[in-house]
Order: C-alpha cells, then structure tokens, then sequence
C-alpha cells in the first residue's frame, strides 16, 4: 500500500496534478488512495527523501516548488550519465537491440511533428532504449528517476514552449553514432541534447 501511494503522489507531482506549493490533504488523500495513515507517512517520506515534497512542522507537507537552481542541478547530473549510458551503449549494442534502434529511427520523422506531450513520450522512450542497452539496472533506475524530476520543470513550462521538432529530429544523430560503436560522438551529443532541453526549459521559466 506504501508503495501505491507513493507511486500515485509521485505521478500526481510529475504532471501537476498536484502543483508545485500545494499543501497535501493527507486526510482526504488517504481516503482517495484507500490507504492508512502508515503507507501514507512512508510514501511522503520516499517524496521528502526525492525533494519532491518538504515537509515542515504545523504547516503539513507542501509540494517543492520549480526553481532554476533545481534545472541547473538536474542538469548537472543527466549531462554526466546520459553521456555515459550513450558511450557505454554504443559497445554494448546487440543484434536485437540494432533492431529497436531501426524502429525508433524510421519513427523519428514523425515524433518530430506531433504536440509536446506526445513529443515528450517518444523522448523517454528513446532514452530508455539507450538505457536497456548497458545492461545496468542501477544507473538505468537512477536515470528513470533524473527524467521524471526533468519532467516535473519540463510540464511546468509546456504551455510556453516553442515547438520541439528539433529537440526529437537531433534524436537521429545519437541513436546513429551508438549503431556506429562511436562512443565518444554518443556521449557528446547525449550531453548536448540534455543541454538543449535545459536551454529551452530555462527560457520558458
């Protein structure tokens, strides 16, 4: 039950379904989820844990605010293990990966031209096939993680956001220099592709 909580508060924050600054009604909260106030105390601490809630005496657990500090950060750490899940993928690749590697090639044109949310899914998706590809479930959870706290800015400024048809187009390069087995290509334009998300979130804050 902990864990269902936890998962559901954590979605809710992700997509702003719960804003940034919004207090939590633990009462109503737990009635909704069908949870006990201990999964509920368990879950808000994995959130605390996260820093996707803070939660602070007599005033209750209020939902992090979006800050640039906290783009520059998230920022800071995806360049680093992007640009090593991409190098490392890039000798790891097996046949069957090649073959998902096609597909989200010939995809590309089209995520390109669909609207930001959908834009956004074909983003992780991509991410997470480079991510499969090192065959390191550790990293691969941590960098799940990073995405989502990205998403969380990333939703917050959709309204406000240019179109992202270059964002998905520069996919192509990446997923190509990781068929090639060049490593070091891979992870300089897995850096540069967290670097223009941030560029175009910052902008828009």
């Amino acid at each position: 039950m902990a864990e269902h909580a936890y998962r559901e508060l954590r979605a809710r924050i992700i997509d702003l379904r719960l804003p940034p600054g919004t207090a939590l009604d633990e009462d109503g909260l737990r009635g909704e989820l069908g949870v006990g106030r201990t999964p509920m105390r368990e879950a808000v601490k994995r959130l605390e844990a996260e820093r996707m809630v803070q939660v602070y005496p007599r005033r209750g657990t209020i939902v992090t605010e979006v800050s640039l500090l906290d783009l520059r950060a998230i920022s800071d750490a995806r360049r680093v293990m992007e640009a090593y899940a991409a190098r490392t993928a890039a000798g790891r690749l097996g046949e069957a990966d090649r073959a998902r590697f096609a597909d989200l090639l010939e995809r590309i044109p089209a995520a390109a031209q669909v609207p930001p949310a959908q834009a956004m899914a074909f983003d992780r998706e991509v991410h997470q096939v480079i991510w499969a590809v090192m065959r390191n479930p550790y990293l691969e959870d941590t960098l799940g993680h990073y995405f989502d706290v990205a998403l969380r800015l990333w939703n917050y400024v959709l309204d406000r956001i240019p179109p992202m048809h270059a964002n998905v187009a520069e996919h192509a390069d990446l997923l190509h220099a990781i068929l090639d087995g060049d490593g070091e290509t891979a992870g300089r334009l897995a850096e540069e592709h967290v670097t223009h998300f941030e560029t175009l979130v910052r902008a828009s804050l």
